[in-house]
């Protein structure tokens, strides 16, 4: 009889003891505690040549990148290619044609839930991370070259 009364308050205590850890988390959960795009801020690596102002994804796939030519002359800007999971954003379209001015603010925009074949969600406060590639090319030398870097964020509503 002892062994069977100690084994059940064995039982009993610990359960009480995981239940308690379930419910802590749970609440923590639905707090948004565990959502890390929550906690992501904005920043950005890479880009020698081109300042990028401001930048956003929103959660319907629409994105939009504010940038600034840092070389000091007029360039031909090719395209702007932007990668979201590793796959081509769809830019619809800017406020730019193909002559891009020093110290001048240019914004461009997309979507990135759709291209192609391809359809993907994008969550509301997660995190994410755009690769951004500006092709353009030096009036001086007549040659192309590739500015790129990466956009972090969270996405937005």
């Amino acid at each position: 009889m002892k062994k069977g009364q100690s084994a059940l308050e064995y039982l009993l205590t610990y359960g009480w003891a995981i239940l308690i850890v379930i419910i802590v988390g749970a609440s923590l959960y639905s707090l948004g505690v565990f959502t890390p795009g929550q906690w992501t801020g904005k920043r950005q690596t890479g880009f020698a040549q081109f300042r990028i102002v401001d930048f956003s994804l929103k959660n319907n796939g629409n994105m939009s990148i504010a940038f600034q030519n840092q070389l000091g002359k007029t360039v031909t800007l090719n395209g702007i290619n932007v990668y979201y999971k590793n796959v081509k954003c769809k830019l619809s379209s800017g406020d730019y044609n193909g002559t891009i001015s020093p110290n001048t603010i240019y914004v461009a925009y997309g979507n990135c839930t759709t291209s192609g074949n391809w359809n993907t969600s994008v969550e509301f406060r997660s995190s994410y991370s755009l690769t951004t590639d500006f092709n353009y090319t030096d009036p001086d030398s007549g040659m192309q070259h590739l500015d790129t870097g990466t956009l972090f964020g969270s996405v937005e509503k």
